[in-house]
């Protein structure tokens, strides 16, 4: 059936008036072409009590049916995400009809309580977006702004016209009202976090109840790339005892980072970098040095410099390091020279895979490499040395690594580094945080670093 539908409808009658209401209509709806014969439609006798239109439906349209309707107005629900902690903000509470639904398996339940996202009802004069933002002020203390839409769903459209607006917020500690009592009135509410990766475990078992975060959360996998992507931002902290040794992480995109003098590029054991379309840090250090007319590739600089240093090899021990020009990027993003280092090895058949135990090696190579370079009489002759290194979490992504495992590894290597050599070359050392989690993992190792007073945090 194509164009508007027709529908009727008989003034409702109120049926209960209390915190919930139901009202009581009749209502005639255009049938579809091939509906049932009359003689095959189910007859509804409506109580003695209730007044049923004594008109005839018009040609097409239904008999009059009486229909109840659980009227209780719109919602809101927010799934809050916690990008300091990677963590979704939940809440748990009691609710009778939770504890009556899972007593028809299990008649003796005494667990009434559920963990969901926060939610409550739009006010009177308020738009959706206005409750998204008080509700999430009241339940859990957070003040956000904007937050964006998920959906707009029919919680039961069988039942209830309620209608629920779902929403999604970042957040972060230093926008939180303190801690206490959350909820007004009579609400009872603990405020908790769960871990992305344990939601998304929960969501393939089947073991979340409330439908607003089951919603929220396969929409939430579905953006992690992009929730979890950081704006360019630089992190600091300089070694106890030694004035002007800097560690620390660079945000975003490797694109955005401008003013390092070397990029390091964690490779396969055969020196052939990632194609151009690629996502990986070697895809964009090759299509960002490479020489273009526009879109087109003219000359590809970097991988072409690799190949020669290579000769007949068809590949390198672990931990051998190549060092080549920087190509475009220099123009660019100033950067002069490009380390690379085998760092992770394949098999036919097998893709790619780093080892944990030739992280720290790899690091401390390609530092060594660096000093080395800074030590050739035109360097020392030109005073122009190679003092800012950056560094990928070598060994994630395609290296098939777990982001904590590496840098559990690699930036112990860096402080290792300036703790052991009197006058180093080398004053800064940066690693790469592309997303979110990448940033979590630096933050976990810098932050224990600083509690055991080897770094102290200057920006």
């Amino acid at each position: 059936m194509s164009g508007r539908r027709r529908v009727k409808i008989y003034p409702r009658k109120r049926l209960l008036d209390d915190f919930f209401k139901v009202d009581r209509y009749w209502v005639s709806y255009e049938l579809y072409e091939d509906r049932p014969k009359k003689g095959d439609l189910k007859k509804e006798e409506p109580p003695a009590t209730d007044d049923k239109p004594e008109e005839k439906p018009e040609k097409g349209m239904s008999e009059y049916a009486r229909r109840l309707n659980f009227e209780r107005g719109d919602a809101v629900g927010v799934l809050l995400f916690n990008r300091d902690t990677r963590s979704v903000v939940l809440v748990e509470q009691f609710k009778l009809p939770t504890l009556l639904g899972r007593r028809r398996d299990e008649p003796t339940s005494q667990d009434g309580w559920i963990v969901e996202v926060m939610a409550g009802m739009i006010g009177a004069n308020e738009s959706a977006e206005e409750a998204a933002i008080r509700e999430t002020e009241e339940e859990t203390g957070y003040i956000i702004e904007s937050p964006e839409l998920i959906c707009k769903f029919l919680s039961s459209p069988g039942g209830t016209s309620e209608r629920i607006f779902l929403y999604f917020a970042t957040v972060s500690d230093s926008k939180r009202k303190g801690k206490g009592k959350y909820g007004v009135a009579d609400e009872n509410i603990r405020v908790l976090e769960r871990n992305v990766n344990d939601l998304f475990e929960q969501l393939e078992n089947g073991e979340i109840d409330d439908p607003k975060l089951a919603i929220a959360a396969y929409w939430l996998k579905d953006q992690m790339a992009r929730v979890e992507t950081l704006e360019p931002d630089t992190v600091k902290y300089e070694v106890v005892g030694r004035p002007g040794l800097i560690i620390g992480y660079k945000m975003g995109d490797i694109a955005s980072v401008h003013g390092v003098d070397v990029w390091v590029n964690s490779e396969n054991a055969d020196m052939i970098m990632d194609r151009f379309i690629g996502r990986s840090v070697s895809a964009k250090i090759r299509g960002m040095g490479a020489n273009k007319n526009g879109d087109s590739i003219v000359d590809d600089t970097i991988q072409e410099s690799l190949r020669g240093l290579m000769g007949e090899r068809a590949n390198v021990d672990i931990g051998t390091v190549f060092t080549t020009e920087s190509g475009m990027l220099g123009e660019t993003n100033d950067v002069q020279r490009v380390f690379h280092v085998a760092a992770v090895k394949g098999g036919l058949g097998a893709g790619t895979q780093a080892k944990q135990e030739d992280l720290k090696s790899c690091v401390a190579k390609v530092l060594a490499e660096v000093e080395q370079a800074n030590k050739s009489l035109l360097r020392r002759f030109s005073n122009n040395n190679l003092e800012s290194v950056l560094i990928p979490l070598i060994g994630a992504g395609e290296g098939g690594l777990p982001t904590k495992t590496v840098t559990r590894e690699i930036i112990p290597a860096a402080v290792d580094h300036f703790k052991s050599r009197k006058n180093p070359t080398i004053k800064e050392i940066y690693f790469l945080a592309f997303r979110l989690r990448e940033k979590s993992a630096c933050d976990t190792i810098f932050d224990e670093y600083c509690e055991r007073n080897v770094l102290k945090r200057i920006l």
